[in-house]
């Protein structure tokens, strides 16, 4: 996160009102999303609650280095990140919607052309919000 990243957004303003609220407010949604053609299905958090999660789970792999290193990778990223909102907050002159350039999922799956889970088991899910071209508040997995 060193470089600076172009800041792409959406104008949407339902997706933003729920982006700031698990954001801000730390609340889950149950989401499906229409990404470039695929379905992914799960639970709309906030980028600090996915990094945690990414860290948390990092400490399941069976190479214990590699536990180490992807933890404290990700560790670095949520504090970049807490770094970076924070430095926005204090600026408050920036328009919100420009804020938001990713959107995360907990427990995602894929969905194939039957309404069937593609993975058995959810995982955590990124995507760039410019990406999604649809959205419903409900899982259908």
């Amino acid at each position: 996160m060193a470089k600076e990243q172009a800041q792409m957004s959406t104008n949407d303003a339902i997706i933003l009102m729920f982006l700031e609220l698990v954001e801000e407010d730390g609340i889950e949604v149950d989401v499906t999303l229409s990404v470039n053609g695929t379905i992914v299905s799960g639970t709309l958090i906030g980028a600090t609650a996915y990094y945690e999660g990414i860290t948390e789970s990092s400490k399941n792999f069976h190479d214990s280095t590699m536990s180490k290193i992807i933890s404290k990778k990700f560790n670095d990223l949520k504090e970049e990140y807490a770094k970076q909102k924070q430095e926005e907050a204090e600026k408050e002159s920036k328009d919100k919607s420009n804020s938001f350039t990713f959107i995360h999922l907990k427990n995602a799956k894929y969905l194939n052309a039957h309404n069937q889970d593609a993975h058995s088991s959810g995982t955590w899910w990124r995507g760039s919000i410019t990406s999604v071209d649809g959205f419903s508040f409900n899982s259908l997995v």
